[in-house]
């Protein structure tokens, strides 16, 4: 006892009811989570409630009707297992003050489950039997591969009725009331009875403690223990340890000691545990009445500082040598940013207080506030909201600590409902378009924003004549009213995303001015942003700029291209679709795919014509230099990348015979007719079709650089698009010139370009360097002339 009192068990153990928490009718099963953290109780009624330790709140957690027990989950910190009228199991837990609870509940029989228990595996479900006047049967499930077990389950008992099931890495251990007790081997579903018992016994609440120990409440018995291997109810604590009636028993390893609920005495009794055996002395602790206690204690549940004791009229009581704690609902009830905020509360204990922001720990959180209370007496917590509180809700913890350093604690929730942050905009957000002010909003980041509301009007105004909302849309003549332009108008926004909000059809050339407020789910509003002014006018894009008409009619050509190449340059150059190079492509492959394959070494040899032809592949991508003013004031003078795809035949090794086909795109935007840039995007796309004939140097075997020059005839589609749906399109016909050089792959790996050659027909790879100049466009409208370095790859077959 010396020993205990020295090692400060003693000052650990329960001193009093703190608290009874009325639950409903009889409580008939109290659970500790696995980790500690979260108690649950079942009621009589079927009804399960979960313990807030934060807030001491009993939360409604049903995930299904007619629970008739609940159970930790194997392998889940918090989580727990609740049995269904039926014949289902659902887990459900508590996270951030509020109930989760799985989705899709698991069948585990048709008939209603009674009990619940488990083990670090296994969830056990008792359930009615479906034979008529049949023993209950235990059925089990496991979570981890979500599988009901067979092969030995469902177990039959060897009794009808259960008072409480403890389950180990074992077994499952069932008290039936009076002398009975049995025991089902958790693997193969055996189930065994006891084989002795003390006549007076009333078996009950059922405590594991440690790996192998089991104690059970035996009423005018004490407690017992069950010798799992003789299966024999012995006597562990009766009359000669000063216990006359033991209705419920519990076991705290970490601090050495076990409470026993003595119905016969009104008391609570505390005996040492010696752990290192696990099991209970005659060693008396200490004790407590509780005639404060409305009826008997059936179930007892422990968690750090605290033992909860459930009664047989439904109250759920709190026992603890700390202080405790009650907070009432802040006042005011939503505070804004700088306000004082008051939690009244009281303690059953004289001592210091602290309130503490943001805590889930007695020590954790920010400090906001700190006093004296003494006990019984009201006290009140004040603060002044600052920058650590955020929108919304706000937990608030209040912490007493006695004067032996014990801590109790409330939690209660502070709102913080401060108007909108405000809009910032400035004259770079605003940009004029044709007809149309364009407004690019950064959203702000509140997490209660509910929307926005645009203000505009052609007459000026300033922030500050509106403290409140905003101006009507006041136009000039010719402008649409402001019905029609939904002015002032309701953004909805989601907090942290960006907006793009478009005032149109107004008049080119009038002045706007514009300013927006943010609004929160309260309907609160932020201050008005600044007062922008934009003025809307003409704007024009790279194909404006430069006189195009569009169309797609065949223009002349700078230098014309003779024979076959100016034939089928004439094709592509009058086709108003790119199908027709599509379907010139088409044809090649097709037509190159019946062609020998070819020698890689030079000069070839062969008897046919065919043994000289091949097909080649390229894939190239690179940037171009493009020279026409218009497109760069619109698109810039760097960033047009293009991606080419090359097919066609090659003879000899020394010269091909090539269709090509690319792709260009570009995004900018318009300007107005002094060169000032506007908000309207602009977007060109362009699909380049050539062909080409080209004159490599590839007179050695194995030559591992290869120059090359070429001509070709370009035919490029275009089209531009912008803001609002305007768009031009056109072709344009000219020619190119390209000089470059290949390096030969297959020196590096010749054995894999050897298999490369067996499985695909490949006889050579290259690394593709080209130069290209092109004159694409004539002397009016969009030009696509420059000059572009591409780089790729090329296969030959």
């Amino acid at each position: 006892m010396i020993a205990l009192l020295l090692l400060g068990v003693a000052s650990a153990l329960p001193t009093r009811s703190a608290a009874a928490l009325p639950v409903g009718t009889q409580i008939v099963d109290v659970v500790v989570s696995n980790d500690g953290s979260t108690v649950a109780v079942l009621d009589g009624g079927g009804s399960a409630f979960v313990l807030d330790m934060d807030t001491w709140d009993l939360i409604s957690a049903n995930p299904c009707s007619n629970i008739g027990g609940i159970t930790a989950a194997p392998g889940e910190d918090g989580r727990f297992w609740a049995g269904c009228g039926s014949g289902e199991i659902a887990w459900f837990e508590l996270k951030s003050g509020a109930i989760k609870q799985g989705s899709t509940p698991v069948e585990l029989t048709d008939q209603e489950i009674i009990g619940m228990a488990a083990n670090d595996t296994l969830v056990f479900g008792l359930a009615a039997n479906p034979v008529s006047e049949g023993n209950p049967q235990i059925h089990a499930y496991n979570p981890a591969d979500e599988s009901v077990l067979t092969g030995g389950f469902p177990s039959t008992l060897s009794y009808k009725s259960v008072d409480d099931m403890e389950a180990n890495a074992n077994f499952l251990f069932l008290s039936h009331g009076g002398a009975s007790f049995s025991k089902v081997a958790s693997g193969s579903g055996g189930a065994t009875r006891q084989q002795g018992a003390p006549g007076a016994a009333e078996t009950a609440d059922v405590e594991l403690v440690g790996a192998s120990r089991v104690f059970v409440a035996g009423g005018r018995s004490g407690v017992l223990e069950f010798q799992t291997g003789s299966n024999i109810l012995s006597l562990q604590l009766s009359d000669d340890a000063g216990v006359e009636s033991a209705t419920a028993i519990a076991a705290n390893s970490d601090e050495g000691w076990f409470a026993i609920a003595d119905d016969e005495q009104g008391e609570i009794l505390f005996h040492t545990l010696e752990t290192s055996v696990g099991a209970p002395t005659a060693e008396l602790l200490g004790s407590f009445e509780f005639a404060s206690i409305d009826g008997a204690v059936r179930e007892f549940g422990i968690i750090d500082g605290y033992l909860f004791a459930g009664t047989d009229v439904g109250d759920l009581h709190v026992m603890t040598d700390r202080p405790w704690v009650e907070a009432s609902p802040a006042t005011p009830a939503a505070a804004l940013d700088g306000e004082t905020v008051s939690i009244p509360f009281t303690a059953d204990t004289t001592g210091d207080w602290s309130a503490r922001r943001g805590a889930t720990t007695n020590g954790g959180g920010n400090q906001i506030a700190s006093g004296k209370v003494t006990a019984g007496e009201p006290a009140t917590a004040s603060f002044v909201i600052g920058s650590t509180f955020k929108e919304g809700d706000n937990v608030v913890r209040i912490v007493v600590t006695d004067a032996d350093g014990n801590k109790g604690h409330d939690s209660t929730e502070v709102n913080v409902d401060n108007p909108p942050t405000g809009v910032s905009l400035t004259s770079g957000d605003v940009g004029f378009g044709d007809k149309r002010v364009i407004i690019e909003l950064e959203g702000i980041d509140d997490e209660d924003l509910s929307h926005y509301k645009v203000f505009a009007s052609s007459v000026p105004f300033e922030r500050s004549d509106y403290p409140v909302e905003g101006p009507e849309f006041m136009g000039v003549e010719g402008d649409v009213g402001a019905g029609a332009l939904n002015l002032p108008r309701r953004v909805n926004a989601s907090p942290g995303k960006d907006k793009t909000i478009t005032i149109e059809p107004l008049t080119n050339g009038v002045t706007y001015y514009v300013a927006i407020r943010a609004y929160d789910e309260a309907g609160q509003e932020s201050a008005m942003s600044t007062v922008v002014s934009e003025t809307p006018r003409e704007t024009f894009g790279a194909a404006d700029l430069a006189g195009e008409k569009g169309g797609h009619a065949c223009s002349s050509v700078a230098a014309p291209a003779a024979g076959f190449l100016a034939l089928l340059g004439g094709l592509f150059a009058c086709g108003r679709r790119s199908g027709v190079m599509a379907a010139v492509i088409g044809l090649t492959m097709v037509s190159g795919a019946a062609q020998a394959e070819v020698d890689s070494e030079w000069p070839q040899k062969g008897k046919t014509v065919d043994d000289f032809i091949g097909r080649t592949f390229e894939v190239r991508y690179g940037g171009m230099d493009l020279s026409d003013k218009n497109i760069q004031q619109i698109f810039g003078t760097s960033g047009h990348n293009v991606l080419w795809l090359k097919y066609g035949w090659t003879a000899f090794d020394l010269a091909e015979f090539t269709g090509s086909l690319g792709y260009y795109k570009d995004t900018g935007v318009r300007v107005d007719a002094a060169g000032n840039a506007s908000a309207e995007k602009d977007t060109i796309k362009v699909v380049p079709l050539t062909v080409d004939a080209t004159f490599r140097l590839d007179v050695l075997p194995e030559q591992f650089i290869v120059p090359f020059a070429g001509i070709g005839y370009d035919y490029w589609l275009w089209e531009e698009t912008w803001t609002g749906g305007g768009s031009m399109d056109g072709g344009k016909s000219g020619t190119h010139t390209t000089l470059g050089f290949n390096l030969l792959l297959d020196v590096f790996q010749p054995s894999r370009a050897s298999l490369l050659k067996a499985r695909t027909g490949i006889t050579d790879s290259y690394i593709t360097v080209e130069w290209r100049s092109q004159v694409v466009g004539g002397d009016s409208g969009l030009s696509f002339s420059g000059d572009a370095l591409t780089f790729g790859l090329k296969l030959d077959h």
